[in-house]
């Protein structure tokens, strides 16, 4: 019996994502640097902030293409206002997220999981709470944020490939809104 795991090159571990600029990344930094190191946790590195849309999980090369076939979604650009900061207690990650969620994003994550369903994909086990991913094994922390204007043009899809106790992503295709 071989215990090693199972390789899986066939699978890719894919996500929509919003992916702002490098200036968005930057003021994204700037805004939470109290907070984040306030909170004690293990700091996302500036390339990979992002705001996640539908997470598809791991996927076959022909779960992938379904994937891929999901978009366009036209919704128009729009202007994504990140203004508060806070730790989900469960699993100890610190977050920036919008207060008020634009109805153009609204509609886009919508849109997006109609078409995915209608290629076989199952819908998401809870509520879509957009936000970005600060830092891991973090503290609550009470620390305010200046807003960070993310403006909004385009939606990509997103691999993600284990390196070492981090994650390397690759954007893969994106679509303008």
């Amino acid at each position: 019996m071989n215990d090693a795991p199972e390789e899986r090159p066939d699978r890719h571990r894919v996500f929509f994502a919003l992916w702002p600029d490098d200036a968005t990344r930057a003021a994204i930094s700037r805004a939470t640097r109290d907070a984040v190191r306030l909170s004690g946790g293990r700091p996302i590195a500036k390339e990979r902030l992002h705001v996640t849309v539908p997470f598809l999980g791991e996927l076959t090369a022909a779960g992938l293409e379904a994937g891929r076939a999901a978009p366009p979604i036209s919704v128009g650009p729009f202007e994504l206002a990140l203004d508060a900061v806070g730790v989900w207690p469960e699993s100890k990650i610190l977050w920036l997220a919008p207060t008020a969620l634009p109805a153009a994003l609204v509609e886009l994550e919508n849109r997006l999981w109609d078409a995915l369903l209608e290629r076989g994909f199952r819908g998401a086990d809870r509520d879509y709470r957009p936000h970005v991913t600060l830092a891991r094994r973090a503290r609550p922390v009470d620390s305010a944020v200046e807003p960070v204007l993310f403006p909004v043009r385009d939606l990509a899809l997103v691999e993600s490939f284990p390196d070492g106790r981090n994650v390397h992503y690759e954007v893969l295709e994106r679509w303008p809104l």
